[in-house]
């Protein structure tokens, strides 16, 4: 039988669960509205951080390191965004949270994710998951995973109750 790490180790891994959930619902947020600063606030600026994303004509973005990142976020945030001018998904939500702790600095996340569109009328849904890091100033993302498109986009009024 097996341990899980909260009892081998001691730490408090709801605790640790709500802070990385700041960190990536303030990365989703920050991105979604164009804030730039906010997103990069979120992120690890190490050079293993790596970050990938289908798009809806088949290809995909992939950036290794924090300077890929940080260029095509920044790009993605002004070119689609328009820094903030233009909000293509007001809202998410998520359900299905996965989360294992690899040690008191580690831990990989998975979810479902439901991206509501610029009318706020039909959600996207995406299948996301996360590598977190735990740094001197608090947990940053090194890997974002977002594949979207894994379901059809369903009406507003069919949202599944259980989303947080």
């Amino acid at each position: 039988m097996t341990q899980s790490l909260e009892a081998k180790s001691g730490i408090d891994e709801k605790a640790e669960l709500d802070s990385i959930m700041k960190v990536i619902d303030n990365e989703t947020k920050m991105f979604f509205a164009g804030n730039v600063e906010g997103w990069r606030s979120s992120w690890s600026h190490k050079d293993y951080t790596s970050q990938a994303w289908n798009n809806e004509d088949g290809t995909a973005d992939i950036a290794n390191g924090w300077d890929a990142i940080n260029k095509q976020g920044s790009d993605w945030i002004e070119k689609y965004y328009k820094n903030g001018e233009n909000v293509i998904h007001p809202d998410y939500k998520r359900a299905d949270i996965n989360v294992h702790f690899f040690s008191d600095k580690h831990a990989i996340l998975s979810w479902k994710q439901y991206n509501a569109d610029k009318d706020k009328k039909y959600f996207r849904i995406s299948g996301e998951s996360r590598i977190m890091e735990k740094e001197t100033d608090g947990w940053k993302i090194v890997n974002v995973t977002g594949l979207w498109g894994i379901e059809p986009k369903i009406s507003v009024d069919s949202l599944p109750a259980n989303l947080h």
